[in-house]
């Protein structure tokens, strides 16, 4: 797989990595311009969040634009958008795999963790009503801006209620969901690469590990086919498989080469 193929990860715990990378693979998550900016200086891997393809389209181009006037090779900053697949064999069959999701969230829970991003009281909110105005106004916060205006964009273009709201949310906390099947995912993931939104996808998969599984199942045998996706590891370590460089690292040095070796 050269630098292109495209590149998954699975949202979990984060791990340290070894010394045969050099040092642990740096990976920013975010999308404000305090994150972007950073990411374009330090990063080597964005985790980031977009509800539609124009907007991840146009926040790749900026990073990749930003990490080039940082004086860096935009090809060593991968960026990551995360997907969440409800795959089904037929389009049908993943309406309804979704809507059975969509039944067992608890409104409540959805309340409290959409208070949280806007550091609010959940008492604020009306169920059946529109986002309240004050949130509209797009309040500067201390911690996620980005994600509280995804939110915002996302309701006020789908004129969403909050009931409807927490409804999108739940699932992928934010991050692009698309139902179909495998063929319609690979499709949508193939279009996001080649097209300059993304250079492979964090899989967010609606349960663990049956999610997880349908992906592997059924989406990768498709990518494989097109030459978009290893067929086995080819390294050990994470940036191997990201297809990144390894730096040098201070604390392990070469060792000198014999001569004629």
């Amino acid at each position: 797989l050269d630098h292109r193929g495209t590149h998954f990860s699975v949202a979990g715990p984060l791990n340290v990595e070894r010394p045969p990378q050099g040092y642990p693979l740096l990976v920013q998550a975010g999308s404000s311009e305090d994150g972007k900016d950073f990411a374009a200086r330090h990063a080597e891997a964005i985790f980031t969040a977009h509800q539609t393809y124009e907007r991840a389209a146009g926040f790749y181009a900026d990073i990749k634009a930003r990490t080039r006037a940082a004086g860096r090779d935009p090809d060593g900053v991968i960026v990551l958008p995360g997907i969440v697949p409800y795959i089904g064999s037929t389009e049908a069959e993943a309406r309804a795999l979704a809507k059975r999701f969509d039944e067992l969230r608890v409104p409540e829970y959805g309340l409290r963790q959409l208070a949280a991003v806007f550091e609010t009281e959940p008492s604020v909110f009306e169920l059946d009503e529109p986002l309240p105005d004050f949130i509209l106004a797009r309040p500067k916060l201390e911690g996620s801006q980005s994600r509280s205006d995804l939110i915002i964009e996302l309701a006020v273009r789908e004129r969403l209620t909050v009931r409807q709201i927490i409804s999108r949310l739940g699932g992928g906390r934010g991050h692009f969901e698309f139902i179909g099947t495998p063929e319609q995912v690979a499709d949508t993931i193939i279009t996001w690469f080649e097209d300059g939104a993304a250079d492979g996808f964090n899989i967010m998969a609606p349960a663990l590990p049956s999610g997880l599984e349908s992906f592997i199942e059924h989406v990768l045998p498709i990518l494989r086919g097109k030459g978009l996706f290893r067929e086995e590891y080819e390294g050990t370590t994470l940036r191997e498989h990201y297809g990144l460089p390894v730096p040098a690292n201070q604390f392990h040095p070469e060792e000198p080469h014999a001569p004629g070796d």
